[in-house]
């Protein structure tokens, strides 16, 4: 595998994470949860309740800090309860070559449920990331924010993306990839500028801006968390009642909403994001000066997302799930939320995100819940 990829430098796209797997660089792996630039991680039976959550320091395992933070091993059959800190031994574990490394995120039905989520490996002190040459177990630590969630055997709730080197679009290169591919579109569906769009920053990143026009979506900009006790099944799709959980936001008059702090928010952008079948891409946090508010947990968007397979997609918006952590932040329309970064696969994925996989989120329109709510 390590000697396919060394003249190509990238993001791993579908058909070489399918070599891994062969390779025994991906143990104990399903093939089918293999995505166009990335593969999905499940949990195993395997969970502990911990003191808090941690990091491992150098030459530290997982296990050495369980056996002396843990208060207790749980199991599947009860639901976590919020703000729990709880770490998961996932059934995957990875034997890496020298020259790839790795990062991962939750996927997006974990992020619009307030399920957080942070992968953690031996011997690292950085969450999310998995360095070159690794050779051991996947944890995740799981802390459900707003409602007490019961996991199952094989959940998904991460998703693991790999790289052999610097993949990442950088300022010089995203203005004509974005004038090529067609990258944004505004809210009206033409095509956004790219002086306008593209951050000023020199980091190559996208910048979007959040929405609180309900025109087109029936009023309807968004939801807020219930504070209840209900307790959602990861596994079940198409089951709840929106209104046992969320409580919907319409559009305001003046075009600003209060966020309160510590509540949990479900929008989307203005724009209309696409990403081609040669590349992926990451939402992340616009910058900190600008507030102290998350605005996303799940932060890849696969090859085709918003694309389809040939460009005939013009996009889709982007959910944005919200929190203010230290005061009530006040949101106005059409300002800036995040950030998208554009990463360049080795090659083009051998298929896309889409219909033809059975993407839940592949046609979803403003603030989408996640797919274990009906309609």
């Amino acid at each position: 595998m390590s000697q396919i990829s060394q003249n190509k430098i990238g993001a791993f796209p579908s058909q070489y994470i399918k070599k891994m797997f062969a390779s025994g660089e991906i143990v104990n792996a399903d093939e089918n949860n293999i995505q166009p630039a990335g593969v999905d991680l499940s949990v195993s039976k395997e969970g502990y309740r911990m003191r808090g959550a941690f990091l491992p320091r150098k030459n530290e395992s997982v296990r050495e800090i369980i056996k002396e933070e843990s208060l207790y091993k749980i199991g599947l059959n009860n639901p976590l309860e919020k703000n729990g800190i709880y770490l998961i031994k996932l059934n995957e574990s990875l034997n890496l070559p020298e020259n790839i490394f790795a990062f991962s995120s939750s996927k997006s039905s974990v992020g619009r449920i307030d399920l957080q989520t942070r992968l953690i490996v031996d011997n690292y002190s950085r969450f999310d990331s998995v360095p070159a040459g690794y050779k051991g177990e996947l944890w995740l630590q799981v802390i459900p924010k707003s409602f007490l969630i019961k996991l199952n055997f094989k959940d998904k709730l991460n998703q693991i993306r790999f790289f052999n080197g610097e993949a990442k679009i950088n300022c010089r290169e995203i203005e004509e990839i974005y004038s090529e591919q067609k990258l944004l579109f505004d809210e009206n569906l033409n095509l956004a500028r790219s002086d306008e769009k593209v951050s000023k920053d020199g980091s190559g990143s996208i910048v979007m801006n959040i929405n609180l026009n309900g025109k087109k979506s029936g009023g309807i900009i968004g939801y807020k968390n219930l504070l209840v006790d209900c307790v959602l099944d990861f596994s079940k799709k198409n089951y709840y009642n929106p209104d046992d959980f969320f409580e919907p936001i319409y559009s305001p008059q003046n075009g600003k909403l209060i966020l309160e702090k510590e509540s949990f928010y479900i929008f989307s952008t203005k724009e209309y994001i696409r990403v081609p079948g040669n590349l992926a891409s990451e939402m992340i946090a616009y910058d900190i000066y600008n507030g102290e508010f998350r605005s996303h947990y799940a932060g890849f968007f696969d090859p085709g997302f918003g694309y389809g397979k040939n460009g005939e997609v013009k996009g889709r918006q982007a959910v944005l799930e919200i929190r203010s952590y230290e005061n009530n932040f006040i949101f106005r329309d059409g300002q800036p939320i995040c950030r998208m970064n554009f990463e360049k696969l080795i090659e083009p994925a051998d298929f896309v995100y889409g219909e033809e996989i059975g993407s839940h989120y592949a046609d979803q329109s403003g603030p989408k819940l996640s797919k274990h709510f009906k309609g």
